[in-house]
């Protein structure tokens, strides 16, 4: 579970428009959430709030084999309102340590132009070692940024020393690489990181679907739709002048990142005209873009194809190879009789996340398997089928639909098929890709299509980009109906196997695992280490 220092930080990123995932540092950040989460250790509670605008503390209190507790304190130039949320209103996917959606590209807004060069100071003391830990990030342009990190240890007896180091990073971002320059006065350790991005089937034209294509229509560039897939490959160097040791990896990273409700809006409608023609239905000979003829076809149809990420990282020095592969699915679930009453039905959503990873040393072909899974569930809808329902029907050309209004107010019919279509898309994954209907498929499932002397024109006053937005909040909506994460890992070789549970009680949110050696000493297996950790913040 992530922090909430890390939150803050994160919700300072997002209002500087700084993605914290486009940087080599973070490219195994989803195999190392799926199979090598951390487990709490004994019993953690932190407590946070939000003391004004900008500024922020937290403190925690643990118990293992004594009582230790550290205290934070975090400050912002930027104003995080529209981030920052307490954990009554927080959904749990803010926090939870799970599959990643790479973001596609950095976007360009002027927040940082209104917030004159904005910086963070972060600052921690632990008690009752008095251990001190200290941040500064400082912004300099949208593509520069600055972070300076210290840890100061005190004189624990009269044979050490107090000591300071201080770690220095100058990061570099743009859409398609990232830079990081990095320098320590530990060993006076020297250090650079790259990261390159290659985006794969990208949009470079839009097709408005309800609209004539002509020369005048707006175009569609890489910058203005997330791409389907990216491939990213990097490196980092190593170099501690101190002890004239050097280091070295090398990683690349596949994954998809679909934004279906955003290809919905620029996919082409189609046109039930061209159902009943001689012309191929997927072709309009009317409508070109570029010489070449428009697909027209209408985007209900998902198909199974889900967002995964496959990695491969390799060190030359210490002969370490290693590949890694997370798929993501998500499926809904109802049922008529819930817990024995015939008169409500339920419906809920679960995800699931399966991930794998092989390990390889080429100097003592030493190998290891590790395999995961994450499991999200969301909270039950409940519907009272005994209620009567009052139907309002209202005939549109070429179909009859049915509308349930909370008043007696006059509609417009157009407005009742745009709920229509919202009401069928509103179940669509942000993962799924749309795929192209074949003509039985079509006219199964498309009431207009069973009319052939239908205008096309009819369909072209309904404006499916027109409510994008309500499409986009609907989505959003789905992703916080999670309340519950299982996560499950487990190595082939070493034997050993971890369990982690989050989840949100009220407005606290709780996290619990065990680590579990399945050899053991004895003749059964052993538990290395077990605990619960309560979060809250205001």
């Amino acid at each position: 579970m992530i922090s909430y220092m890390d939150l803050v930080q994160q919700c300072f990123y997002l209002s500087t428009d700084w993605h914290w995932d486009n940087t080599y540092e973070r490219i195994l950040e989803t195999p190392r959430n799926l199979l090598q989460f951390p487990i709490p250790n004994g019993v953690k509670i932190t407590v946070s709030s939000r003391n004004t605008e900008n500024n922020y503390s937290s403190i925690n209190i643990s118990q293992v084999d004594r009582l230790e507790g550290s205290l934070s304190y975090l400050m912002s130039s930027a104003n995080l309102d529209e981030y920052y949320q307490p954990s009554r209103t927080l959904p749990i996917s803010r926090v939870l340590h799970g599959y990643r959606d790479i973001l596609s590209q950095l976007s360009s807004s002027n927040d940082l132009k209104k917030s004159n060069k904005p910086f963070l100071l972060y600052g921690k003391m632990y008690f009752p070692s008095q251990f001190l830990e200290g941040m500064l990030i400082k912004r300099f342009s949208p593509n520069y940024q600055l972070i300076v990190k210290f840890v100061n240890t005190p004189k624990l007896n009269k044979l050490t020393q107090p000591t300071s180091i201080f770690t220095f990073y100058l990061q570099r971002q743009t859409e398609n690489c990232a830079h990081d320059f990095i320098y320590s006065t530990r060993e006076n350790l020297f250090g650079f990181r790259c990261l390159y991005h290659l985006d794969f089937l990208a949009s470079n034209s839009q097709i408005n679907p309800m609209k004539k294509s002509d020369s005048s229509s707006p175009k569609l560039t890489s910058k203005s739709i997330q791409n389907p897939s990216k491939l990213s490959a990097g490196c980092e160097l190593w170099y501690a002048a101190g002890n004239v040791s050097p280091g070295m990896s090398v990683a690349a990273r596949y994954t998809t990142c679909i934004d279906s409700m955003r290809y919905l809006d620029n996919l082409p409608t189609y046109t039930s005209g061209l159902v009943h023609s001689t012309l191929n239905p997927y072709l309009s000979g009317h409508h070109k873009q570029n010489g070449k003829k428009v697909l027209r076809s209408l985007p209900y149809a998902i198909s199974s194809i889900h967002p995964l990420t496959f990695t491969i990282a390799a060190n030359p020095l210490l002969g370490t190879f290693e590949s890694t592969y997370a798929i993501k699915s998500d499926a809904l679930f109802k049922g008529d009789n819930y817990h024995g009453n015939n008169g409500i039905s339920y419906m809920g959503k679960m995800g699931i996340v399966l991930s794998s990873k092989y390990q390889f040393n080429m100097y003592s072909y030493d190998s290891d398997l590790v395999l995961g899974a994450q499991i999200l569930r969301s909270k039950l809808t409940f519907t009272n089928t005994n209620e009567p329902v009052h139907k309002v029907e209202e005939e549109i050309p070429g179909k009859t639909l049915h509308k349930y209004p909370p008043n007696t107010k006059p509609f417009n019919p157009y407005q009742l098929d745009q709920q229509h279509i919202i009401h069928k898309l509103s179940h669509i994954s942000q993962h799924n890709i749309v795929y192209k209907a074949s003509d039985e498929e079509y006219a199964k499932n498309n009431v207009a299509a069973a009319e052939p002397n239908q205008s096309p024109q009819s369909h072209r006053n309904l404006p499916l980009t027109s409510f994008s937005k309500d499409l986009t909040n609907i989505e959003q909506e789905q992703k916080e109906e999670y309340i519950s994460s299982l996560k499950v890992s487990g190595s082939i070789t070493k034997q050993n196997l971890r369990v982690a549970w989050e989840g949100k009680f009220y407005e606290w949110f709780v996290s619990s695992g065990a680590s579990i050696d399945m050899r053991g000493i004895g003749s059964g297996p052993r538990v290395l280490k077990y605990g619960i950790e309560f979060a809250y913040n205001s």
